[in-house]
């Protein structure tokens, strides 16, 4: 015998909760489903619920970054991703130009970047 579905611990208002997945139920033919499970996300938050718990961080962005010690000379050398990751600051590494691919009327802010590596 399959047991209950129960709600998730992180949920603030299991009654409203309940609500919104009793709607998403008569809504979908298929349930549980990620179109359903989506509707009830959003149908719960609409509604006025919560999560509780930490949120995630956007983007893993590091919040404080160090300066690079004078005496380091290796770490000026790598890639600005690998510094930044370890908690460094400050532009350098492998020169590479960024080169733009698709059409002339194509937006900058869509347009797929290409490393090219100078010769």
């Amino acid at each position: 015998m399959a047991e209950k579905s129960k709600t998730p611990k992180n949920v603030a208002n299991p009654s409203l909760y309940a609500k919104a997945k009793a709607k998403a139920k008569r809504k979908f033919k298929v349930y549980p489903s990620a179109y359903a499970n989506a509707y009830m996300v959003s149908e719960y938050k609409r509604m006025g619920g919560k999560y509780k718990g930490a949120k995630k961080a956007k983007g893993g962005e590091m919040k404080s970054l160090k300066p690079i010690p004078a005496d380091n000379k290796g770490l000026p050398k790598l890639p600005k991703k690998v510094r930044n990751k370890m908690g460094f600051m400050r532009n350098g590494g492998q020169v590479v130009m960024v080169q733009g691919r698709g059409c002339g009327a194509m937006m900058d802010s869509k347009r797929k970047k290409t490393r090219v590596p100078r010769s």
